[in-house]
């Protein structure tokens, strides 16, 4: 199987339907009692989406002012959520892709003005192929191809690292974790590493991350793996089922294991110029400018918007019928907010791809609390 092909198949068993029922077990109110009406709100969101599981955390001026779980990691077992489980942090893989990336861009190991034919073997008929497979045997799937002209010869890597590379490259945003996650086989088409190895090496390993893994394939990360929090969905009738994981390999746009706490650390690094230059960080952080002089929602592995006069950068994290998270900084008050969640509900509801985090009632608590009082 191509390299393409099996990017495609990251995406698509994503969204994998639960494989049995495997417990009957109600939502009830959290055991873990909330200490404040704020941590109340939480708790009572998550039982409003169905939620079994979440993992909160909160920083403010880098120190770590709320870390706690509510609800289930392992309802089977009775394995309650912390702020140290590990979970699938799907699409906030992207930020954390951003900083590796751009690391390798100052270390002039790659340049985002490069075409991605040039980096990508056998990108075109690769393309030609994967679409031909999709209308004829997943129509439903066409949408990740069928805007896109992997013939033109202007598709550079700053156009999948922004969600532009569509129709005409530069001219529109589209979000597409299929076109990004391709930007990983150029990161290892080009250093001959692994995107897995530079995770591990760049970022846990440098940062002493305790509870982390660039993937649930990594063998040396038994450890932290074997205390995954499960992944669920509710029937009609209240009830969770375990689902499958999503597929297990890692690519640019999912596939990393973190816990809430560990991202608060990597949060930390980040603000500070420790895993990215003061430059680059500026630069992911930067809405990309359009053909038409516009400015997208997106900038590199980043969201960017204003709110009351502030900058809210943030991701979201979805993989259907699996994990959901959130990772939302205030700029100008050094104010960061992680949450992670063991079923799709956290983000599904609300529509984040189109670039206003302020659809999410559980962004709009925070914000609430923390920055309109």
């Amino acid at each position: 199987m191509s390299k393409f092909l099996f990017l495609l198949c990251v995406i698509i068993f994503a969204s994998c339907e639960a494989k049995k029922k495997n417990s009957i077990t109600k939502i009830t109110q959290s055991e873990q009692p909330a200490n404040s009406v704020f941590e109340q709100q939480v708790d009572s969101l998550r039982l409003e989406y169905k939620i079994p599981g979440i993992s909160i955390g909160i920083s403010i001026n880098d120190s770590i002012h709320l870390i706690r779980g509510f609800g289930m990691a392992n309802i089977e077992e009775e394995i309650p959520m912390t702020g140290d489980t590990p979970l699938r942090i799907a699409s906030l893989t992207k930020p954390i892709f951003s900083t590796i990336l751009m690391q390798l861009v100052e270390e002039k190991k790659i340049d985002l003005n490069w075409k991605i034919k040039d980096y990508y073997p056998d990108y075109v008929r690769s393309c030609e192929r994967t679409l031909a497979y999709l209308n004829d045997e997943m129509p439903e799937y066409s949408f990740l191809l069928d805007q896109y002209h992997p013939e033109r010869n202007d598709i550079l890597l700053k156009h999948h690292f922004s969600h532009t590379a569509d129709n005409i490259p530069g001219t529109d945003y589209k979000y597409n974790g299929f076109l990004f996650g391709m930007l990983s086989d150029v990161v290892e088409n080009v250093t001959h590493l692994t995107f897995d190895k530079w995770v591990d090496s760049l970022v846990i390993k440098k940062l002493n991350l305790k509870n982390s893994a660039p993937s649930q394939l990594d063998k040396s990360k038994k450890l932290v793996l074997d205390k995954i929090a499960l992944p669920y969905t509710i029937d009609a009738d209240g009830y969770f089922e375990q689902s499958e994981f999503p597929h297990l390999a890692l690519n640019a746009g999912a596939g990393l294991v973190f816990s809430t706490k560990d991202i608060l650390l990597f949060d930390k690094a980040f603000n500070n110029n420790i895993v990215i230059s003061n430059e680059s960080k500026v630069k992911v952080l930067k809405p990309f400018e359009l053909a038409d002089k516009n400015l997208s929602p997106y900038g590199y592995g980043w969201f960017i918007q204003k709110y009351n006069g502030h900058t809210l950068v943030w991701h979201y994290g979805l993989q259907p019928n699996a994990y959901s998270g959130l990772y939302l900084k205030v700029l100008e008050k050094d104010l960061t907010l992680v949450i992670l969640a063991n079923s799709q509900n956290l983000s599904d509801p609300f529509d984040l791809g189109k670039g206003n985090v302020l659809n999410s009632k559980f962004a709009m608590t925070f914000l609430n609390e923390f920055l309109n009082k």
